[in-house]
């Protein structure tokens, strides 16, 4: 029997531009309940995620606050009582099939990788996007691992949040716009809000949310390993974000395949590969030489500026036909770089590349952590 091999993507960034949480958010300011309609609720979940990455790259932070099992992209856990209380599942189901914002080449890609590959994803998005992915892309809801969010039950356990609202909205996020949106003139308030106040319904709400990010999408790579049988250091895992630090650093730990896929410097210093490209299927390569990538990827390196412009000057023996073709017709080449034997200057230069790529593929959603 033909042993198969294993793959995990993060869904946003690798496989989809969008940042559903941040799409969901911007439709805050159509909804009456809050009386939210001035509000910039876009700049909001902005202002929310810049908090995210101050609790998780601060030193000392979280043990301050007590607040040890904080895990990146917990953004979703502060945003979600809003969620809970504006939108239905059913909602945002439909939302999610309206706009799935696949990366170019990502339906062939999945179609070339199933002939092979078991393929995972491990998100920290919500389960309506997720899943609906997922489905769309042939990927089994086993292989998905993701942030719970049901609505349905989850509105049956807390009653009002709307002065908590008004606080969080009307007071503290129009301070940090009356401030220059400067996080530094609100970081208070929002420690005093989320870790240190009452335990409203606000908070019991949020509470009931554990996101896939962090060391949970860690622990998923785990649970893959146990239920495949197959060891990290054969996994490859994609990632492109802060949530991705703890999986691309356990692969890259165990010798397996971590890739920072359009990625920053989050991604850059934890993973052992970059792929920059605009078009999914910059991937192939690394999937089909994946026994040999380090063999690979010095010949691809050392080559690339003869071919970066034109797909058709890829030398025949360095890639197989079916990708090459895929390249021209296409009429991209992706950079793939090893970023273990890199200088630090080197890989500084990377991480540029590969943020400049990641804001051009994925737009505003490419400026969040």
């Amino acid at each position: 029997m033909k042993v198969r091999k294993v793959c995990c993507f993060d869904l946003e960034g690798p496989i989809s531009i969008l940042d559903f949480a941040a799409e969901i958010s911007k439709l805050l300011s159509s909804k009456t309940k809050f009386g939210l309609q001035r509000y910039d609720m876009e700049i909001f979940y902005k202002m929310l995620s810049e908090y995210d990455d101050y609790l998780i790259e601060v030193p000392g932070v979280k043990e301050e606050l007590n607040i040890s099992d904080y895990q990146p992209g917990d953004t979703l856990r502060l945003v979600a009582p809003l969620y809970i209380s504006s939108f239905s599942d059913e909602e945002l189901i439909m939302l999610a099939k309206q706009n799935l914002g696949l990366l170019p080449g990502c339906i062939d890609l999945m179609k070339r990788l199933h002939r092979d590959w078991d393929i995972y994803i491990i998100s920290t998005s919500y389960s309506h996007f997720s899943y609906t992915i997922a489905k769309a892309l042939k990927i089994p809801t086993d292989h998905v691992f993701c942030t719970e969010l049901n609505i349905k039950s989850s509105n049956e356990v807390f009653h009002s949040i709307k002065c908590d609202v008004d606080l969080l909205v009307k007071g503290i996020y129009q301070q940090f716009v009356d401030s220059g949106k400067h996080l530094d003139e609100v970081i208070n308030d929002l420690n005093d809000f989320f870790w240190k106040g009452k335990d409203t319904d606000y908070i019991k709400a949020m509470n009931q949310i554990k996101v896939r990010g962090g060391r949970r999408k860690e622990l998923a790579v785990e649970s893959i390993s146990n239920q495949t049988k197959v060891p990290l250091s054969e996994i490859v895992a994609l990632g492109d974000s802060i949530t991705d630090i703890n999986m691309l650093q356990r692969l890259k730990d165990e010798n397996g395949l971590a890739v920072s896929f359009n990625g920053n410097r989050f991604t850059v210093s934890r993973a052992n590969v970059a792929i920059t490209t605009t078009n999914n299927l910059g991937t192939l390569p690394i999937f089909e030489y994946k026994d040999d990538i380090y063999a690979f990827l010095e010949t691809w390196e050392d080559l690339y500026d003869n071919f970066k412009l034109n797909p058709k000057k890829i030398p025949n023996n360095l890639i197989s036909k079916e990708i090459k073709n895929y390249f021209i017709k296409h009429q991209f080449i992706p950079e793939i770089e090893n970023l273990n034997n890199k200088t630090k200057e080197e890989l500084d230069l990377i991480v540029r590349k590969q943020e400049r790529m990641r804001k051009i593929v994925r737009g505003w959603a490419g400026n969040l952590g």
